[in-house]
């Protein structure tokens, strides 16, 4: 079971968000345009882009040798793997942000199976409260 966060809107209805990390948005550079996090999608290919061109300056077509590297290859390359695995720890809650940020409220945190479960039992929920 994985924990939600439920976010309303009062027109656009019920969203929620799963809390921890997300898997998929380390390995896949457009993950961001999927949560409309234009931005971010935009800054993370640019980051993207100056880094490749960096490695390129420094490589060439080649890849690191890592017996061989020196202090500065080792410290780019654990600068390249911590920006490259913060979309993955900062996703969601990016996500729930932009939420925010469209006037959506925080509503409650649901423990769930998945977003669908999560979803349904937060409208059950809001149901029973108005009842």
């Amino acid at each position: 079971m994985s924990s939600y966060r439920v976010f309303k809107h009062p027109e656009k209805g019920i969203e929620a968000v799963k809390s921890g990390f997300a898997w998929l948005a380390p390995f896949n550079p457009i993950w961001p345009l999927f949560r409309g996090l234009w931005i971010i999608f935009i800054t993370y290919i640019f980051v993207i882009l100056f880094l490749a061109s960096i490695d390129f300056q420094i490589y060439g077509l080649d890849v690191i040798d890592i017996p061989n590297a020196n202090n500065l290859q080792w410290i780019f390359l654990i600068v390249q793997f911590v920006i490259f695995a913060s979309p993955g720890f900062k996703g969601n809650e990016w996500t729930a942000k932009n939420l925010q940020k469209k006037d959506y409220i925080f509503d409650c945190s649901i423990e769930a199976k998945n977003i669908n479960e999560a979803l349904m039992l937060a409208t059950k929920s809001s149901i029973q409260v108005e009842d």
